[in-house]
């Protein structure tokens, strides 16, 4: 039901916003007619543990769905997305409309606080499963080493529905 009104307020033109926040496109078919804004988030995150001899980095990209009304950017509902940072289009793969953008989305100061949540949910949520040691009973996991979360991009993202 939600698509089917955000497909109802598509237009022509893509949403401009703010020239300071980043827009891009996702490679995809050219036969859908409108293109859906998320806010995407690409970052690298270093593990370390000296006692495992550890020492990892692990790219991840998410996306979460902007609904015309969004105020709030939940990254609990963000989806993985196998989409890396260079691998986004900067000029659209295919003629169609855009759904509106929420009026976050076009406010620097709104994107740049969605954009932090997305450093500190990282920080908080990924975990790397390793070998437990043999005095360790169930399997386990550690977080990002401190200040080991580098976001490299927070933009909107254009896909085709």
């Amino acid at each position: 039901m939600v698509a089917l009104l955000e497909n109802s307020l598509a237009g022509p033109t893509r949403p401009l916003g703010s020239p300071e926040i980043p827009q891009f496109f996702a490679p995809g078919a050219a036969d859908a007619a409108v293109y859906r804004p998320w806010l995407y988030g690409a970052a690298a995150i270093h593990f370390v543990d000296a006692k495992r001899k550890l020492d990892e980095t692990r790219r991840v990209a998410f996306r979460v769905p902007l609904a015309h009304n969004t105020r709030v950017v939940d990254w609990e509902a963000a989806e993985s997305v196998d989409l890396m940072a260079d691998q986004l289009l900067t000029q659209a793969p295919a003629e169609a409309s855009y759904q509106p953008l929420p009026a976050g989305a076009m406010e620097l100061k709104t994107f740049t606080r969605w954009a932090k949540n997305l450093d500190r949910w990282l920080a908080r949520t990924q975990r790397l499963a390793v070998t437990p040691a043999p005095e360790e009973q169930a399997p386990a996991t550690i977080g990002p080493k401190r200040g080991g979360v580098s976001v490299e991009l927070v933009a909107i993202l254009w896909e085709l529905t």
